[in-house]
């Protein structure tokens, strides 16, 4: 496996010929799940995994190509469920692990209970972290079924299959999108003298739009280009969350 194995010491890497050793896959198999995984880093704005070729012995200077990983790729390649959602669970696992090491392992000390101003501020303290706490599930509940949202959407969406994706019908999409009572910041399309739906250029920077020009033949036989919008799997989580927000906010209005 020495052969095979190739490790950068400045930035650690792990060649595409040992994953397929140690996965007990066909290299060539192994190349192709990585340019299926270098599409949806593209997607994402993601830097792709590095390709690069290997010469084997004996076979004169025939160059054969292989990748290498880092642990990040490494881990988004040989892991399962859909590449976009893998992707943002392994980064979410590695902030956890950088806030553990962060984090001091010491103990507190413990507050002397037999003095009533000690043991009231003690139990101030863990009431607070628990409301603390109850904030933050409150706070990730509608970016966990955001997630589940994007979950049947591949690559970029149009308008029709966006609304299916976050439980909304098109036109009640349409309207909430460019919904004019609310601050532009808020909005992610709008549309222009011609009526035609655009997205702002905050949502496409962003990542989580594109628009492109769509060439067509007109009722009157001339050629017409005109705006279509497609949201991304991050776009579509993106409106997931907010609409989850908003509907516990008027859940709890009732």
């Amino acid at each position: 496996m020495n052969d095979i194995m190739q490790v950068n010491e400045v930035g650690k890497t792990m060649s595409s010929r040992e994953i397929a050793e140690l996965c007990g896959k066909e290299h060539r198999n192994v190349c192709r799940d990585i340019d299926t995984l270098n599409e949806s880093y593209e997607q994402m704005g993601l830097l792709k995994v590095e390709q690069g070729y290997y010469t084997l012995q004996n076979t004169g200077n025939q160059q054969h190509r292989q990748f290498l990983l880092s642990k990040e790729q490494t881990i988004d390649l040989i892991t399962g469920y859909r590449a976009d959602i893998r992707i943002r669970i392994n980064r979410r696992w590695q902030e956890l692990e950088q806030q553990a090491q962060a984090s001091s392992p010491v103990m507190p000390a413990l507050p002397d209970f037999t003095n009533p101003a000690d043991a009231a501020i003690a139990w101030a303290e863990e009431y607070k972290a628990k409301e603390a706490a109850q904030a933050e599930v409150i706070e990730l509940k509608p970016k966990a079924e955001a997630l589940a949202r994007i979950s049947s959407s591949k690559g970029a969406t149009g308008i029709r299959d966006t609304a299916k994706a976050v439980g909304m019908r098109q036109n009640d999409f349409v309207a909430w999108c460019v919904d004019d009572t609310k601050p532009i910041s808020r909005r992610f399309m709008y549309r222009d003298d011609r009526g035609v739906l655009n997205a702002y250029s905050h949502r496409t920077s962003a990542g989580l739009m594109t628009q492109k020009l769509q060439s067509f033949v007109g009722r009157d036989g001339r050629d017409r280009a005109e705006p279509r919008v497609r949201f991304t799997p991050a776009g579509v989580a993106k409106i997931a969350e907010m609409l989850e927000k908003e509907r516990s906010r008027e859940a709890e209005l009732v």
